[in-house]
């Protein structure tokens, strides 16, 4: 019997897929469970901490970010508001106001989501963005890598300014491991 070395990341157990997006000055990131990063500045903010996660997923190759986004949304407590245009701010648009376009389909084929939900400090607003990696994977697998952010009616709006300028800028890098 012949034994076969698994090295992970490798190359039949790719690791997450390299990612890159600016956080807003004063803010901070770490790993977490289940998470790639959760972002969060470095004080705390009165009330409900705003907060950024980045997470990661394997799909099927045929599986489109829109189908990745429904899923995720049909397990994920809250209620999907209208979709502010992909390069407004958090702050501009309230959910569900009459200047919050709808539509959750970014031109880049990412799909994007806004919620709202109960929390226990008060009402919490979302952003959901899924990215595919069009970088394949063995078992004709990709990434579909997650971006969330978090924050509440008491956010100050610089804050929820800087989670969407967060959002615009996330970029997926290329399949080789980032170096050690």
């Amino acid at each position: 019997m012949t034994a076969t070395t698994l090295e992970h990341p490798g190359p039949l157990l790719p690791g997450a897929p390299r990612f890159r997006l600016d956080l807003p000055d004063g803010w901070h990131a770490a790993p977490a469970p289940r998470a790639l990063a959760v972002a969060r500045p470095t004080v705390d903010v009165p009330g409900f901490q705003p907060n950024l996660t980045v997470t990661a997923d394997l799909v099927p190759a045929g599986t489109t970010a829109a189908q990745v986004l429904d899923a995720m949304l049909a397990q994920y407590p809250g209620t999907r508001q209208p979709v502010p245009p992909a390069d407004a701010s958090t702050g501009d648009h309230a959910p569900g106001s009459d200047d919050a376009p709808d539509g959750d389909h970014a031109p880049d084929g990412t799909a994007r989501a806004t919620l709202v939900r109960a929390h226990g400090t008060g009402t919490v607003h979302q952003r959901v963005d899924v990215h595919l990696d069009p970088t394949p994977v063995p078992g004709d697998h990709r990434h579909a890598v997650t971006v969330v952010s978090s924050w509440s009616a008491t956010t100050p709006t610089d804050l929820r300014d800087a989670l969407a300028a967060a959002h615009t800028s996330v970029r997926l890098g290329a399949a080789d491991p980032a170096p050690a």
